[in-house]
């Protein structure tokens, strides 16, 4: 939790959603390929000034962080009830009261809501439960907007590639072939690929491809999505223009971390 707390940073990209239906394919999109997204923006192989063996340490401290990780109900049919439940079940951290913080043993926020914490007598309010959404530290959470949590920190020559690459791929038609691909994907592959892609970056295997060959696959969809977006700046060019640091880490099949 300190290596967390004091050791790591990341970009936290959100997204909105336009219905229930939209948010499922947003949020099973954005855990099925935490893995591709932490090989292409790794930016953290060192600890201390000395080389730790991972292209991305942040990653690897978070997959051992307790409430991150994936959410278990990422491969199955996501509904905001079903999401409800699962973060309702997940043990409260701790409650804040007039400014104060208070420890709690394990209950679950279910029993926050029924009354049932030991060390504090009133129910759960609305505002206890937002603060409850701000302490689930998944690779992929829903608050109200979905929100992206797998990419370490960049310089300003990167720092708009991990959101336009996603843009693409969420704020277009490309959204249902995206879909159709990853759903067909089995949880324990992308859950080895997730748990290797620290360690081993671009050459992590996916479903019988390397995320090198998935990220030239998905980098090609994000680019057709900007461009059919058609948003512009005052110079006549599209979003790809973002895309120059994620098209370079591809072309030289090295990311940041490689670099460095």
């Amino acid at each position: 939790s300190l290596d967390m707390m004091y050791n790591t940073c990341g970009i936290q990209v959100n997204f909105d959603y336009t219905s229930e239906n939209n948010f499922e394919k947003i949020f099973r999109v954005g855990n099925y390929l935490t893995p591709l997204f932490i090989a292409l923006y790794a930016n953290s192989p060192f600890k201390n000034k000395k080389l730790t063996g991972f292209y991305s340490y942040r990653n690897k401290v978070w997959q051992h962080t307790s409430r991150g990780g994936i959410m278990p109900i990422a491969f199955e049919k996501v509904t905001f009830e079903k999401y409800f439940d699962y973060i309702i079940n997940c043990p409260v951290l701790f409650i804040v009261k007039d400014k104060k913080y208070i420890q709690t043993n394990g209950e679950t926020f279910k029993d926050f809501i029924d009354g049932k914490i030991r060390r504090f007598k009133d129910k759960a309010t609305l505002n206890d439960f937002e603060t409850h959404l701000a302490t689930i530290f998944t690779e992929v959470r829903l608050k109200q907007f979905v929100e992206f949590r797998s990419l370490d920190t960049c310089d300003w020559e990167c720092f708009c590639d991990g959101p336009a690459f996603f843009t693409g791929l969420l704020y277009s038609s490309f959204l249902e072939e995206v879909f159709s691909i990853i759903k067909k994907w089995r949880k324990e592959n992308v859950m080895n690929a997730y748990m290797q892609s620290p360690k081993k970056g671009l050459e992590t295997e996916l479903e019988g491809k390397t995320l090198y060959e998935w990220g030239k696959f998905f980098l090609d969809l994000s680019k057709a999505g900007l461009i059919k977006r058609g948003k512009k700046n005052k110079k006549n060019q599209d979003e790809t223009i973002y895309l120059k640091h994620t098209e370079n880490v591809l072309k030289n099949k090295k990311n940041r971390a490689q670099l460095l």
